[in-house]
């Protein structure tokens, strides 16, 4: 078990407030709208929040010093991991319920709706972290594009590599925490986040574990990795199968062969994936003129039903509610 007390981060302290509707807002600035209600004949809250974002996770604590129900819906663009430190509380997502502790984590995916009881002695450490990012690690890891959206299992009990990745976020904590200079502190921090990713993907129980154990995680050959870079650097414009085979340096057979071996797709499949990548990016960050058929038409996609198809399989959304998010 972890050794954790008081308020974790309390140099980075967010916010502190009696006000139920005060806690509603200020915790959905850091992760996102939800319900708060207080349960049964509770009195009230004394709640607060310490959190520390870096580039692409937040770490930190909170307590709502109540017994309150909390009903966020989908996350959608982040996961989150919680694990009471002191107290207790009930989580369902994804048709699971879980009763957690400090024995016992949980892990939200994005694409699940949750619905949680946090009990008035509950205090937990807490670790947002980017949706985008997560996949991106995970997409590196494998080699080749997300065929569906990444889901963990709920529980995370703390045992074998769940309990040492939260010490390591506790020690990610003691270095945020430190007084070493910017520069010095800045690249550790780096190095650690990058950590904390890739050890959760590797350890956490997921629809990819699976893949990421298997041999399809190995080095493809040349010609396949030569036609990745190639896709990469011309998915907007009209390439055609012709120039794919010419890009690799191989024989058409050889060159699907290599994807199918080593990246369980074909070379299409493979500008199609990145194309939708490159569309969902147009639809979180691009110019507010933007529409969702200017975007899908901009990456190739001409067939609306079919692209909003494939798109909602994908990220758990439609195009049209991710642009509704920007």
């Amino acid at each position: 078990m972890l050794d954790v007390g008081g308020r974790p981060l309390a140099n980075h302290t967010l916010f502190e407030t009696r006000d139920l509707d005060d806690a509603r807002r200020r915790v959905a600035d850091v992760y996102c709208d939800h319900r708060l209600n207080l349960a049964g004949q509770s009195c009230g809250l004394d709640a607060w929040q310490t959190i520390a974002p870096l580039r692409r996770i937040g770490v930190g604590a909170m307590s709502y010093g109540g017994d309150v129900f909390v009903d966020p819906g989908r996350l959608e663009s982040f996961y989150l991991l919680m694990l009471p430190y002191v107290g207790s509380s009930e989580v369902t997502a994804g048709g699971q319920d879980v009763g957690s502790d400090r024995r016992t984590a949980t892990l939200l995916s994005p694409t699940d709706p949750v619905h949680m009881r946090w009990r008035a002695d509950c205090s937990k450490l807490m670790v947002r972290i980017d949706r985008a990012a997560l996949e991106q690690v995970l997409t590196t890891l494998l080699g080749r594009p997300l065929k569906a959206a990444l889901r963990f299992d709920l529980k995370m009990p703390m045992e074998g590599r769940s309990v040492a990745w939260w010490r390591f976020v506790t020690l990610l904590m003691s270095e945020l925490e430190s007084d070493d200079a910017p520069a010095t502190r800045s690249a550790t921090l780096a190095q650690m986040e990058s950590l904390l990713l890739t050890s959760l993907l590797e350890g956490q129980q997921s629809n990819y574990s699976e893949a990421l154990r298997s041999d399809a995680c190995k080095i493809a050959p040349r010609h396949v990795r030569q036609v990745e870079r190639f896709i990469e650097e011309h998915a907007g414009e009209a390439i055609s199968m012709e120039q794919i085979v010419e890009a690799s340096g191989v024989s058409g057979r050889a060159l699907y062969d290599g994807f199918k071996q080593f990246r369980e797709t074909s070379p299409m499949a493979y500008l199609r994936s990145v194309r939708m990548r490159r569309a969902r990016e147009d639809l979180l960050k691009g110019a507010e003129s933007d529409t969702v058929s200017t975007i899908a038409t901009r990456w190739g996609f001409f067939e609306f039903g079919r692209f909003a198809g494939q798109y909602r399989r994908l990220y758990g959304e439609t195009p049209s509610e991710t642009l509704r998010r920007r």
